[in-house]
């Protein structure tokens, strides 16, 4: 059982074809402006009026896009700060997916451009994702060649971490560099380790490295992000979001150091006169079977509230994207990452796991096993999300499917649902792997070719 480490997404006849709005439309243009969470669509529309090159579908589009973010922003009642709205996208037919976390988000790290948001700015806990901070305030104040003895106090300290949460395994007495205890703490995010490093870099106080943290929060714009403690044990006042988890990883990804530790699936501490050997594996789960996966940080309660933090880098383009609070991590990171890369060829854990390519703790997740091809998820407007083609259904169609055999008959969607119209009716349809599907809106009868 893995240990708990915190305490507490034919045109030959006169013919016109349109993609149906999806909540979250994804422009060929990039819209971006400010507004304050309390004001009306109308204001908004007032507002980015300059946006012509946009064009006024497009502004529409964006403002249900925004208004849809402010409601569910607003309902938290969490957050204080001006939202910063993004909308880029890449010319495609796919739907944004729907994800089961309370928050996430989606970083072209390449561009600085937000490919998705999703109650960005909500205030949770972020759990061990907090050693992100602490590995990047300890490279830049400390020499990962320093020598860092286990005193008396800081052992001391290290017994009053909850005992089942994850540890290094760091004994009183020993010695260690700066750079294990970076890998001790990154790659089986020991609690114990961030505590020696806090304590020795903060001058044997971890207050004073904690303030380090929250200065360098202030200095990157994480303007929702506070630390109480260096690992992410629940603590009162100890918060991030989404938003800031994903720049956090943009920069502290980008130093080499933590990079190539984050990117480690397995290292090695052998024994020597100072301390005892540490054999460590990467818990970074998506580390292991995503396809260009390099790094990144989990947190995880044991509970349902699991937070990721992961960057992916596929044809010169590198992702970054973050879920917080989810019960279902592979499946919301990995839709948000196929979308994002435009590329959704089937690769699940479930598929991947083996016991020549094992993934760590996979028996907590039950080995995966309900990340299966025809699973699907919920979307906004009473329809499925099928994770296996990236496309969903609903309404007229989905109920003509459902009634005539569902995958059996159609098999999987390849398409979204387009209006056709004619002259004389417009009708609603959608390929499947099986043939295509035609409904009259105004009829409300459906067949397929």
């Amino acid at each position: 059982m893995q240990p708990q480490e915190e305490s507490r997404e034919d045109s030959n006849t006169n013919l016109s074809e349109k993609s149906l709005p999806t909540p979250f439309h994804r422009s060929t243009q990039i819209c971006h402006w400010k507004y304050n969470r309390k004001q009306e669509p109308s204001v908004l529309m007032s507002s980015c009026q300059h946006l012509t090159t946009c064009g006024k579908l497009a502004v529409i589009r964006m403002l249900l896009a925004v208004w849809l973010l402010t409601l569910a922003v607003t309902a938290t009642a969490y957050g204080s700060s001006p939202l910063d709205v993004h909308a880029s996208s890449q010319s495609n037919d796919y739907p944004v997916p729907p994800v089961l976390a309370t928050s996430a988000y989606l970083l072209d790290a390449s561009t600085g451009a937000a490919l998705y948001m999703s109650n960005p700015f909500m205030h949770i806990p972020m759990l061990s994702t907090t050693k992100l901070m602490t590995a990047l305030v300890a490279v830049q104040i400390g020499d990962v060649n320093q020598s860092i003895l286990v005193n008396d106090a800081i052992a001391n300290e290290i017994s009053q971490i909850a005992p089942y949460s994850t540890m290094m395994g760091i004994k009183r007495g020993e010695t260690y560099t700066l750079k294990d205890l970076l890998y001790g703490m990154l790659l089986v995010s020991g609690n114990d380790a961030a505590v020696v490093i806090a304590n020795q870099l903060g001058g044997g106080s971890q207050q004073k490295f904690i303030d380090k943290m929250n200065q360098k929060a202030v200095q990157l714009g994480l303007h929702d992000t506070h630390y109480m403690n260096p690992h992410g044990l629940l603590a009162a006042g100890q918060f991030s979001c989404a938003h800031d988890l994903a720049m956090l990883a943009k920069y502290s990804l980008s130093v080499p150091l933590i990079h190539t530790i984050s990117s480690t699936k397995e290292y090695d501490i052998p024994k020597n006169n100072n301390h005892d050997e540490h054999k460590l594996a990467n818990v970074n789960q998506f580390l292991w079977w995503y396809p260009g996966a390099d790094g990144g940080k989990t947190g995880w309660d044991a509970a349902t509230n699991f937070v990721q933090v992961s960057s992916a880098v596929r044809d010169n383009r590198h992702l970054i994207g973050v879920v917080m609070h989810t019960v279902d991590w592979w499946t919301d990171m990995r839709d948000l990452m196929n979308w994002g890369f435009n590329t959704f060829d089937w690769v699940s854990p479930r598929n991947t796991y083996n016991a020549s390519n094992p993934i760590p703790f996979a028996a907590d997740w039950h080995y995966f096993n309900k990340d299966k091809k025809e699973r699907t998820i919920p979307t906004a407007d009473q329809g499925r999300y099928y994770i296996y083609t990236g496309y969903s259904i609903s309404g007229l169609i989905m109920d003509y499917f459902d009634k005539n055999g569902g995958l059996n008959t159609f098999g999987y969607p390849s398409s979204q649902a387009k209006v056709l119209t004619v002259p004389t009716v417009t009708m609603i349809y959608q390929q499947f792997e099986h043939g295509t599907v035609y409904c009259n809106p105004q009829t409300k009868q459906c067949s397929m070719v």
